[in-house]
């Protein structure tokens, strides 16, 4: 299964997740619209990524994302992060009601700060069950920029992730590379029975490289 991209099944006590390949009219008018309201820079390189997963609950899980960054970026100047998700599939599962509060963490690099109010879901993409609600903010102490999906997912239900976009400043030297990384993955099952599950996942390496940008002179 995917959801945001996450593949294979989620274990929720009793009950097993498991998400069938499965695309609605929806999803594909979804990614058109992303195709349109996107056109990356010409000096950004787009990342495609299956990031392996260890999960607390399900075992090894894929989580499949794009990453566009730009290949260079000079000191003291802000460059923006882009993120795709895929869609998700049919979730169904006996036992199963529904997920919710999907959640990605991506660590900001070093040499690197988030601009303030930067976070952005991109209007036009995703489908509407999750993309009203989806959120993109900075966690200070930690240092990572969460992307969250706190809608429920009702079993048969798809859906498909919005893009979102932050940006960082540069305050690296130049010549230094600034890797974005994963480092979290959470999402929550409600099953009859066990009720709501949370299974954390963490990335392998962790956390997981995703896309380089190397400092230039300003």
């Amino acid at each position: 299964m995917e959801r945001h991209g996450v593949n294979s099944s989620l274990e929720t006590g009793a009950a097993r997740v498991r998400r069938v390949p499965h695309v609605r009219r929806a999803v594909a008018l979804s990614a058109l619209a992303a195709a349109i309201v996107f056109a990356p820079p010409a000096d950004a390189a787009t990342k495609k990524h299956k990031v392996p997963l260890t999960c607390s609950k399900g075992g090894d899980q894929l989580h499949s994302i794009d990453v566009t960054a730009p290949d260079r970026a000079a000191q003291g100047s802000k460059y923006t992060v882009h993120v795709d998700g895929y869609p998700s599939g049919k979730i169904e599962h006996a036992g199963l009601n529904h997920i919710h509060d999907m959640d990605a963490e991506y660590v900001v690099p070093a040499g690197t700060k988030f601009v303030d109010g930067s976070g952005k879901i991109v209007p036009g993409t995703g489908t509407p069950n999750v993309a009203k609600t989806a959120q993109v903010f900075f966690e200070k102490e930690k240092g990572t920029v969460h992307f969250l999906l706190p809608a429920k997912i009702e079993a048969g239900e798809s859906y498909t992730p919005p893009s979102f976009e932050f940006q960082l400043e540069v305050t690296a030297a130049p010549g230094n590379d600034l890797l974005l990384k994963l480092s979290r993955y959470s999402i929550v099952a409600n099953a009859v029975v066990v009720g709501d599950t949370k299974a954390v996942c963490e990335p392998k390496p962790s956390p997981y490289p995703l896309v380089t940008t190397t400092v230039t002179k300003p």
